[in-house]
């Protein structure tokens, strides 16, 4: 039972939204130099109309965390950021402190939470973030109801199942009819004046309480082509070559085939649960019920409505498919830090059983569909761009313009639609190359709609500089996860004179 559907709970949002305030323009100040220097300030009022929160020890748990991002650096699916650009946190003491009695702490201190058919409250706060540069910005937020937000973890910097979602939307009446939220955009306009500047009256609301647990997953199972690919422990390497041997509509088995796919299985191996659930990781695989991951549907367009437009670029035959999947390039040797310049991901394929059956699903817009893993298909096509820096373009890199059999991977007819799709997602024109994928590591990623999100490898599989690690199972006083530890890497060419002929970008390379 995973609670109110996301579209269900859209509406619910939308309803808040069109009877909350906040819909008239932001007014701008410019405050003292004291205040806030030669910087931009952002605030107003966040609402939350929601269960009424858990207490612990005389206190409220948890706490309305309120992002702000640039719209450049948008957190997945919408983009490629990874971290917001300024955090406030509302403590869930200040958020609630007018419930007074209301709230109905547990006299010995014991942690106390309301009734699941106890009626909601609504409550609102101040927010406020500083300094800011000059641009762009999304305001987005959750209450994290349990109290486990952690922003310098990426095993705890999301919201995760019954956390309360919103932000500053605009869009309340095309929600109300299925739309997707659209943030409202707040500009700070360059340049900056020394006094700084202010905008304030921007109100956020959080309404949505969100039905599904993060994507936790690992590697299970890799399923590997005949040629072009290799395994070592923890590494799955792809020749950067790597060359389809078919890639047909008229042969969806033979394509299935010849992609390297993944077999992502919800959760920790049952070796690792015990100690994954326990303090200090605390993941959310324990309990009674095994962990999964939930296929659905992917409003591609943003328009409402789940119907044949809503494909992957590859093919009108495929529907785009949750969780999305995406392999975003490391630092360097290190394994928790993204490249940032460029941002080079390779995007995953989503498989439902089998591509068939996922093309069967084009007609289909009820897939709500727990399952114990997801199946991956690694395209051997990289984007590389520099996020902050639209002007520059981007490219798509794609290994070969055609599968062993002379199929081609992009249809002449259709490179300049898959060119246009993309430019419009990422804010600047992309152009499709084909040459050799860029060299080197990239981390795993599952993302659903709601952006909660999972990453592999993370902290619970990586031992930080500072910590002793005695065995493989060992990270100074904790327990590391073997299977939080595992990277796609794009390797060495299998046939050097093709990449010699067919270079990576220029703008792929750091």
């Amino acid at each position: 039972m995973h609670g109110p559907s996301l579209r269900t709970g859209l509406l619910l949002l939308g309803a808040l939204l069109a009877a909350s305030p906040g819909c008239e323009d932001v007014d701008v100040f410019i405050p003292l130099p004291e205040q806030s220097g030669p910087a931009g300030v952002l605030d107003g009022t966040v609402t939350y109309s929601g269960p009424r929160p858990c207490t612990k020890d005389g206190h409220v748990v948890g706490a309305a965390i309120v992002l702000g991002f640039d719209t450049r650096l948008l957190p997945p699916p919408e983009g490629l950021g990874a971290s917001a650009a300024s955090i406030d946190v509302i403590t869930g003491d200040e958020l609630f402190g007018g419930l007074g009695a209301a709230l109905d702490p547990a006299p010995d201190g014991a942690l106390r939470c309301p009734a699941p058919d106890a009626p909601p409250v609504t409550v609102s706060a101040t927010w406020r973030m500083s300094p800011l540069p000059a641009g762009t910005y999304q305001i987005r937020g959750f209450y994290d109801r349990d109290g486990d937000f952690d922003p310098t973890f990426s095993i705890a910097n999301l919201p995760s199942q019954g956390d309360v979602a919103g932000g500053a939307i605009e869009n309340a009446t095309e929600v109300l009819g299925g739309a997707a939220p659209r943030y409202r955009e707040v500009t700070l306009a360059a340049p900056i004046p020394e006094t700084g500047a202010r905008i304030s009256g921007i109100a956020v609301t959080l309404g949505l309480p969100l039905p599904l647990e993060r994507p936790v997953f690992h590697v299970a199972e890799v399923l590997a082509p005949p040629s072009g690919v290799t395994q070592s422990a923890g590494e799955v390497v792809m020749a950067s070559d790597f060359q389809l041997d078919v890639f047909s509509p008229a042969a969806p088995a033979e394509t299935e085939a010849s992609l390297l796919r993944l077999r992502l299985a919800a959760g920790v191996p049952g070796k690792e649960a015990a100690r994954a659930a326990a303090p200090p990781l605390s993941l959310p695989v324990g309990g009674d019920a095994a962990p999964t991951l939930t296929y659905a549907r992917q409003d591609v367009n943003g328009d409402g409505e789940l119907d044949g437009k809503d494909h992957v670029p590859d093919s009108p035959l495929i529907p785009a498919l949750f969780p999305l999947s995406v392999f975003s390039k490391l630092e360097g040797d290190s394994k928790l830090v993204s490249q940032a310049a460029p941002a080079v991901v390779l995007q995953g394929l989503t498989i439902y059983e089998d591509l068939l059956t996922t093309a069967g699903q084009i007609g289909s817009d009820d897939l709500n569909d727990p399952k114990e893993s997801a199946l991956v298909g690694v395209r051997p096509a990289a984007l590389c761009m520099h996020p902050t820096d639209p002007a520059r373009g981007g490219v798509l890199v794609i290994s070969h313009a055609e599968d062993r059999e002379g199929n081609p991977i992009i249809a002449e007819e259709g490179a300049a639609d898959v060119e246009e799709a993309l430019s419009r997602q990422f804010g600047r024109a992309i152009k499709i190359v084909y040459g050799c994928l860029p060299e080197g590591r990239y981390a795993l990623n599952l993302i659903y709609g709601t952006g909660q999100a999972w990453t592999v490898p993370n902290e619970a599989g990586v031992c930080a500089p500072s910590e002793p690690a005695p065995s493989a199972e060992i990270c100074g006083a904790r327990p590391r996860l073997t299977s939080q530890d595992a990277v796609l890497r794009v390797g060495p060419p299998d046939d050097p004179a093709y990449c010699a002929e067919h270079p990576t970008p220029a703008l792929c390379a750091p």
